[in-house]
């Protein structure tokens, strides 16, 4: 294998290598990346696509496009160029920091190829020793990584906004925050009380944050919320700013459980709802709708863009009052959110605005509301009811 050029990418600030080197070379490189990267997607169906030609054209020795490579990690340090010793390349690429950006199925073809039992061994030499071209990234940010596999893959099977967003935030899956833990969508890990939340639940709520927006992240939002990071990393204070969020969060998360005498649902309660929002204050404050809406409110109300504005937000959060009875708060806020579920025609989308109502009532010193649980529920109805009108009837939720 040999270094054919490098040249620098000037809007992700990485360098982009172009590497010749045998197909036998580059699935002993590509078969390691599949083994080791958990956040690679999965493979397409080869019966039932392209592929299957792509198969037979590649014993045929077809060109194929170039494959795209990363350095995960900023590459370490790596930096690959022209004339560089074959081994010496060959020792870069067999570390364990290295992703597939483009090229996933074509890997997996040029897989199924090589143990094709019903491919010649003479032809199957050839095959293995012909060349193809690979193209390597290193420097990339993992905002730059995420970036550059949303732009390549552009018009091809495309990879779910979670499984975006699990790339983009990857560092944070398999580490605690502060004894904060995340469990991903597809694991089949239990939520088991506090301090604990669904990685992706936790994602979005933070973009809320950001975005002073409850809506969920949509696909085609996913470049912009790239960029936006990008920004976010390269100020030095900012750099943790999603762990400052989580915290924040479950700091508030905590109080609440604390004022509520960690409480619970009872059985004949649930005989009076339709539908039970959560049945304690760990699924209540767990959901996406409920993270979103907190994020959405706290990004709007209280956060200035400083470190500043997370001191304010911690020290009001200590203030917290439930305002009443916690069963008689509670029960509240889930007849509200039941009553919410049955009749609003986009139930997630409206659950999360009456929260956000109810969260910026709480935090906002403008509210007549302010600090107080309980007053924030009914100012959140009286709000929502008065301007969002999705009932058939006029009456209050609660008449």
């Amino acid at each position: 294998m040999r270094v054919l050029s490098v040249i620098n990418d000037g809007l992700l600030h990485a360098e982009n290598a172009l590497v010749e080197m045998t197909i036998r070379e580059y699935l002993d490189i590509g078969i390691r990346i599949l083994r080791n990267n958990q956040y690679q997607r999965k493979r397409v169906n080869r019966s039932s696509s392209i592929y299957s030609l792509l198969h037979e054209d590649l014993k045929r020795l077809c060109t194929i496009p170039t494959i795209v490579l990363a350095f995960t990690d900023n590459g370490n340090g790596v930096r690959l160029h022209v004339g560089m010793n074959s081994d010496d390349l060959e020792l870069c690429l067999r570390g364990k920091n290295l992703i597939i950006l483009d090229g996933l199925q074509r890997t997996y073809t040029l897989r199924d190829v090589e143990m094709d039992l019903l491919f010649p061994q003479e032809e199957k030499a050839r095959f293995m020793n012909h060349i193809i071209r690979v193209e390597i990234y290193s420097g990339l940010s993992n905002t730059g990584i995420l970036y550059r596999m949303l732009t390549l893959n552009t018009g091809q099977t495309p990879m779910s906004k979670k499984h975006e967003i699990e790339i983009l935030y990857s560092s944070y899956i398999d580490q605690e925050i502060e004894g904060i833990r995340f469990i991903k969508q597809s694991s089949n890990d239990r939520r088991e009380g506090l301090d604990c939340y669904n990685f992706y639940d936790a994602i979005d709520g933070f973009n809320s944050f950001l975005d002073s927006d409850e809506s969920a992240i949509d696909r085609f939002e996913v470049l912009t919320v790239v960029q936006k990071m990008e920004k976010i990393v390269n100020n030095d204070y900012q750099q943790d700013l999603f762990r400052k969020f989580i915290k924040l969060y479950n700091a508030f998360v905590h109080r609440v459980d604390e004022l509520s005498g960690q409480w619970s649902i009872r059985e004949e309660q649930k005989r009076g709802l339709n539908s039970v929002y959560g049945k304690d204050v760990q699924e209540i404050f767990s959901k996406a709708q409920t993270i979103s809406a907190f994020g959405a409110a706290v990004g709007k109300v209280l956060w200035d863009g400083t470190d500043r504005g997370f001191n304010n937000i911690e020290g009001r959060i200590l203030g917290i009052q439930m305002g009443g009875e916690p069963d008689d708060v509670f029960m509240k806020l889930l007849r509200v959110l039941a009553d919410v579920r049955e009749r609003a025609k986009k139930i997630g989308v409206a659950q999360r605005l009456l929260l956000k109502m109810f969260f910026i009532r709480l935090f906002d010193v403008n509210s007549d509301s302010y600090m107080n649980f309980s007053h924030s529920i009914d100012n959140a109805i009286n709000q929502y009811d008065n301007g969002n009108d999705l009932r058939p009837r006029q009456e209050s939720l609660f008449d």
